[in-house]
């Protein structure tokens, strides 16, 4: 949205640009793969496996990303740690970008040697305003505007010598709402009081759209 202020000819017009976010309304409990857990599974070549699944596959801005992680290590190899980054990949039509939402590592696996290890982690997504998962394909134009959001949660296991690191690329679903939202968000309008009079009281009911542009344009 652009506002712009027109000055006479012989000053330069003031203006200020406002970005706005058009994002679609995501209800994770609409999505079945959001409530179900998603498991991944990987073997390197010293025998380090790494177990584990996503509690949920959905999550919202703000909220933890729930993953437990079952880690085999029978040969008592030394995983340097274990790194989790969630990844942001979007789409706007032949454009591609890839944006790190956070990065960490995972705690009490530093310079880990024992046999085994099991421990579900919460993972903090950060409370700001992220595109949810979804592709829009318009009706009216060229196929190639598609756009595109996707997320994924990349563990990489950093152990000890050469060619042992390995990593689990494992999708999340981020919506914007949930049932749970709305229901509180219900709650709260039933409890709010009604006023008595509306908050403006006009004389009479705004100019219409077709007026205010004949009107600039005399």
């Amino acid at each position: 949205m652009r506002i712009v202020l027109d000055k006479p000819w012989y000053k330069p017009n003031a203006k200020q640009i406002y970005t706005i976010n058009i994002f679609p309304r995501v209800n994770l409990d609409y999505l079945p793969a959001a409530q179900q857990p998603i498991p991944f599974s990987h073997l390197n070549r010293k025998k380090v496996e790494l177990q584990g699944y996503l509690v949920k596959g959905g999550v919202k801005p703000g909220e933890k990303l729930s993953v437990h992680v079952d880690l085999k290590n029978p040969k008592r190899s030394e995983i340097k740690r274990i790194e989790a980054t969630l990844y942001q990949h979007r789409q706007v039509a032949q454009s591609h970008h890839t944006e790190v939402i956070f990065r960490m590592d995972l705690p009490g696996l530093q310079e880990f040697d024992e046999t085994e290890f099991h421990q579900t982690f919460d993972l903090q997504v950060p409370a700001v305003q992220l595109a949810p998962t979804y592709i829009y394909m318009p009706q009216c134009c060229s196929p190639s505007l598609r756009i595109a959001f996707h997320y994924e949660l990349k563990l990489e296991v950093k152990a000890r010598g050469l060619f042992t690191d390995f990593k689990v690329n494992v999708p999340v679903i981020v919506g914007t709402e949930s049932s749970s939202d709305q229901q509180q968000l219900t709650n709260t309008f039933v409890e709010m009081s009604t006023p008595s009079a509306p908050a403006y009281d006009y004389d009479e009911p705004p100019p219409s759209y077709e007026s205010v542009v004949t009107n600039v344009k005399n």
